[in-house]
């Protein structure tokens, strides 16, 4: 994830120095800009998916920024998000998945690739980022308190029944639908 975090970054600051001397972009200009950018990068790497299922079949659970794929063979789920939680700026899911995998390194995302539509020549693509984690088989939802004994055992402190903090990160959507427990007990932070 910090190869394409840094990459992806490499990229977006060649596309800024290219835009030199113009008028500093808007909320949503950079949004577009970042977009663009990711798009025209997939395609010139090889990283773009036009067909999102073709990396596993599409699973009856899907969350608000996530459609699901399963890959039963190899265990592992897919996630193409679409950036609703990340504010739309794909620079900030790649920070938000960084920090993450260094929280809750048992659960950690690889970045796949990117998958959308392409809109012409006169419009932004729609873009999503496409990560993938393993499977954690015959999992059930952690209860609220399996949640909070967890976090604190990771030396955050409760701030509500969905969010923790430390002096470093506030984590929170930490719903039980986010938090899965093996039958073995161990508890995997699912969310980003």
């Amino acid at each position: 994830m910090e190869k394409i975090t840094s990459q992806f970054g490499e990229c977006l600051e060649e596309a800024q120095r290219k835009r030199q001397g113009q008028k500093s972009l808007t909320r949503h200009e950079q949004e577009d800009f970042e977009k663009q950018t990711a798009f025209d990068y997939a395609k010139a790497n090889d990283l773009w998916i036009d067909n999102f299922y073709s990396l596993g079949k599409p699973t009856e659970v899907s969350g608000y920024e996530n459609t699901l794929a399963l890959d039963e063979e190899n265990g592992i789920i897919y996630k193409s998000n679409n950036l609703f939680n990340s504010g739309f700026l794909i620079s900030n899911l790649f920070k938000q998945l960084t920090i993450h995998n260094i929280l809750f390194p048992e659960t950690k995302y690889d970045f796949v690739g990117f998958t959308g539509f392409d809109n012409g020549k006169n419009r932004v693509p729609y873009v999503e980022v496409i990560i993938k984690q393993d499977f954690v088989k015959n999992a059930v939802q952690a209860t609220p308190q399996e949640i909070e004994t967890f976090m604190l055992s990771l030396d955050f402190d409760k701030i509500n029944s969905t969010t923790f903090s430390n002096e470093t990160y506030t984590v929170s959507d930490l719903h039980p639908r986010n938090v899965l427990k093996d039958p073995n007990g161990i508890i995997y932070v699912v969310i980003i």
